[in-house]
């Protein structure tokens, strides 16, 4: 009886052994699909013919979201994937879920931000954007977004000084100046503001929204040229 007690652990050891799948590690299986669909060299683009890689991606990672429930890297992939790719409803899910665990990445509160101005939440918006502040106060993206909350507020003098301040903190010349330009826009400051679009299209020609709001006020007679 002893005898056949072991031969049946043993049998039952090596079908365990046999069936045994060792887990995928969620950073290796991530990294592959950030490098498989270049999501570290470019913007992920979602229309026309890059709409079926977009659906194809949007698989993959809610297939990892279940393998690998409350990843932060991965929820943080899945939520911009899902904005970009026009399921603003899922993204909001996802940030939710992030919003809510400690420490939250800077992207996602970024995404937070933008989701809720999208939806008038500007109570919301400015609430997540101060915790970006707070948390990552050496960074330009939030106060470039509490710049944007005061902006569409019309509290234009709030809104050049976190401009400001997003300056300070590395924000990038051409937004910087497309920024100023709204801003002066808003304060009726027509010749100023064009002069700042100039400066976005000095650097970069095929800016469209400089473009446009550049063209509109030359229209109006609000530019040298």
């Amino acid at each position: 009886m002893k005898i056949f007690y072991v031969i049946l652990l043993l049998t039952l050891s090596g079908c365990a052994h046999i069936d045994y799948k060792p887990s995928v590690n969620p950073y290796s299986a991530l990294g592959d699909l950030v490098n498989k669909y270049q999501l570290n060299t470019q913007q992920l683009k979602c229309e026309g013919i890059n709409a079926s890689n977009c659906l194809t991606l949007v698989h993959e990672l809610n297939q990892l979201m279940l393998e690998h429930p409350g990843n932060t890297a991965i929820l943080s992939i899945a939520a911009y994937s899902f904005y970009k790719s026009g399921r603003a409803n899922q993204a909001q899910q996802v940030i939710n879920t992030l919003l809510n665990k400690p420490n939250p990445p800077l992207n996602a509160i970024t995404l937070g931000i933008s989701l809720a101005i999208e939806q008038g939440n500007l109570a919301k918006a400015k609430s997540i954007a101060q915790y970006g502040i707070d948390v990552f106060g050496t960074q330009s993206s939030p106060y470039l977004q509490m710049a944007s909350i005061h902006y569409a507020q019309g509290s234009y003098v709030i809104a050049s000084n976190y401009l400001e301040l997003a300056a300070k903190f590395g924000l990038k010349n051409t937004i910087y100046f497309y920024h100023k330009g709204l801003i002066e826009e808003g304060n009726a400051n027509n010749l100023l503001a064009c002069n700042y679009y100039e400066q976005v299209l000095s650097v970069e020609p095929e800016h469209k929204k400089a473009l446009a709001r550049r063209g509109k006020l030359s229209i109006l007679g609000n530019c040298y040229s």
